[in-house]
C-alpha cells in the first residue's frame, strides 16, 4: 500500500491529506474485494485459539510476579578512607545488580503489555471478521448478495477512518 502511494506520487508532490485519502481508498478497495470474494466462496471462521487470558490465569501470574519483590533494609553507614572506598564499591555493585533486575522487570512488563495489546487486536479483528463471515451461508454462490454485504461492511469499517481524516483536515 505504501509502495503504491509512493509510486503514484513519484513525479508529483501530494499533501498528507491526499496521501491519506489515497491510502485509505486503497485499503477500502482491498478490504471490499477480500470480503466480497470470501463471502461469495462461503468462507467461515473458527476460533481454534481458545481463551488466551482467564481471570484465574491472570491472578496467578500477578501473584507469582509479586513474590519477587524483595524487602530490603539498608543500614546507614559513615565511613572514610579505605573502608569508605570498599563500601562505595560494594554499594556500586549492589545498585548495578538492582538496576539490572529493574531493567529485567520493566522489560517483562513491556512484553506483557505488548502481548496483551496483540491479544486485544486479535479479538477485535477476529470478532469483526466473524461478524462478517457469519453471512457466508446466505452469500455463497450469490454475487449480488456478496457485493452488497461487501459494500456495507467495507463502508462500515472504513468510514470512521475517512471521518478522522476529514476532521483533522477541516478542524
Amino acid at each position: 500500500m505504501i509502495l503504491s502511494v509512493w509510486i503514484s506520487g513519484n513525479n508529483s508532490h501530494h499533501t498528507l491529506f491526499q496521501n491519506s485519502i489515497l491510502s485509505t481508498s486503497i485499503l477500502a478497495i482491498a478490504f471490499f474485494l477480500f470480503v466480497s470474494i470470501s463471502l461469495y466462496k462461503g468462507v467461515g471462521l473458527r476460533d481454534n485459539l481458545g481463551k488466551i487470558f482467564t481471570k484465574e490465569n491472570f491472578n496467578k501470574r500477578m501473584k507469582s510476579t509479586s513474590d519477587f519483590t524483595p524487602d530490603i533494609d539498608i543500614p546507614l553507614m559513615d565511613a572514610e578512607g579505605i573502608g569508605g572506598i570498599i563500601i562505595s564499591i560494594l554499594a556500586w555493585i549492589a545498585f548495578t545488580v538492582a538496576a539490572l533486575f529493574a531493567i529485567y522487570f520493566v522489560g517483562v512488563f513491556f512484553w506483557s503489555i505488548l502481548l496483551l495489546l496483540l491479544a486485544i487486536l486479535y479479538w477485535i479483528y477476529f470478532r469483526a471478521l466473524r461478524l462478517i463471515f457469519k453471512n457466508s451461508k446466505y452469500c455463497k454462490d450469490n454475487l449480488f448478495k456478496s457485493l452488497g454485504f461487501g459494500i456495507f461492511y467495507s463502508g462500515l469499517y472504513v468510514s470512521w477512518i475517512y471521518g478522522i481524516i476529514f476532521l483533522l483536515k477541516y478542524i
